[in-house]
């Protein structure tokens, strides 16, 4: 029995290793799938880790990687994504397999997601030398090129050239700095899709999963709102006595927790759209209106930041009385 059991441990990780070579190696030889890819790498590995334990899951990751390494010619493009999004698998696998609650496990993932990221951009940064300034001034050269090309075909006339340039340059600085932010809020992303997937592929196969809360009733613990408090801070003494890297990582935390308070507020703001007692043509019209009002986002952020401290929904004190039980 207990060789049968090997045997069998053994063919599930070389199946599990190639199917994860093959998703990446899709992403590689297909550019435009490689957001796809990102989501898709960690479910192998989630389902063997579940099935075999960590130890297995891990050597299935390290045969992956070993695969790719040999079909693939770039491997600095194999290291990025194996570190990007690889890992996240065996921590979705430990989840699942203990049985963690939906919103530890998609907080745990967010912040996996958020140091996976981190740690691949100082990688290719220490291996290429490339910095946020190159990629701001590379950026800078082709939009000087672009508005070159437009005025010589006469297609900026009636534009302020210079003005238009020095808008699109203030645009490429911000987004410069806010470079790893941006990244990072996709990695969050692409993690929760990759949690929700996991769960649905073990639900299909008859596993039993933790129940997941509707997304009305997502809730942040108070002490999240330090994330705004630091990341102000970081901001405000960089900029002001000219300490660029604290300044720009204060930016980065101030948007990501923006990002995240933000959808906070649309959980709220769903709750309380659900109990509205109109017809349903009225709140589809109130819905179209919020979503083409300028404000609405600043309002929802203002919203998801509040409901840590207050408690809008009730949902914490309610947790807190069944604890109680």
């Amino acid at each position: 029995m207990t060789s049968n059991n090997s045997s069998r441990s053994i063919v599930e990780g070389a199946l599990f290793a190639a199917l994860t070579a093959v998703i990446a190696l899709a992403g590689f030889f297909i550019p435009p799938l490689l957001v796809v890819v990102g989501v898709l790498i960690p479910l192998p590995l989630t389902l063997m880790v579940y099935r075999q334990g960590l130890k297995k899951g891990f050597l299935s990751l390290v045969t992956a990687y070993i695969l790719l390494l040999i079909l693939f010619t770039e491997p600095l493009s194999v290291t990025a994504l194996i570190m990007q999004s690889a890992p996240l698998g065996l921590l979705l696998g430990l989840l699942f397999k203990n049985k963690i609650s939906a919103g530890k496990s998609i907080a745990a993932c967010t912040a996996a997601s958020a140091v996976l990221t981190f740690t691949v951009l100082i990688f290719i940064g220490l291996l290429t030398g490339i910095s946020l300034s190159d990629i701001e001034n590379q950026a800078q050269m082709a939009v000087e090129q672009s508005l070159q090309f437009y005025h010589n075909a006469g297609l900026l006339k009636n534009v302020d050239a210079d003005e238009m340039q020095k808008s699109m340059k203030q645009t490429l600085h911000l987004m410069t700095i806010l470079l790893p932010g941006i990244l990072i809020i996709g990695a969050v992303f692409s993690s929760v899709i990759t949690y929700l997937l996991s769960r649905a592929v073990l639900k299909r196969l008859k596993y039993s999963v933790v129940p997941l809360p509707a997304f009305s009733r997502w809730t942040f613990p108070w002490y999240t709102l330090w994330a705004l408090v630091i990341g102000l801070a970081l901001t405000i003494a960089g900029d002001r006595y000219q300490l660029q890297t604290m300044a720009t990582a204060g930016k980065n935390i101030l948007y990501v927790s923006g990002m995240l308070f933000m959808v906070l507020g649309i959980s709220v703001a769903t709750y309380y759209y659900k109990k509205l007692p109109l017809h349903p043509a009225i709140k589809l019209m109130l819905l179209f209106f919020a979503v083409i009002w300028p404000f609405t986002p600043a309002v929802l952020l203002g919203i998801g930041v509040i409901d840590p401290l207050l408690d809008m929904r009730r949902i914490n004190r309610q947790q807190d009385t069944v604890k109680r039980r």
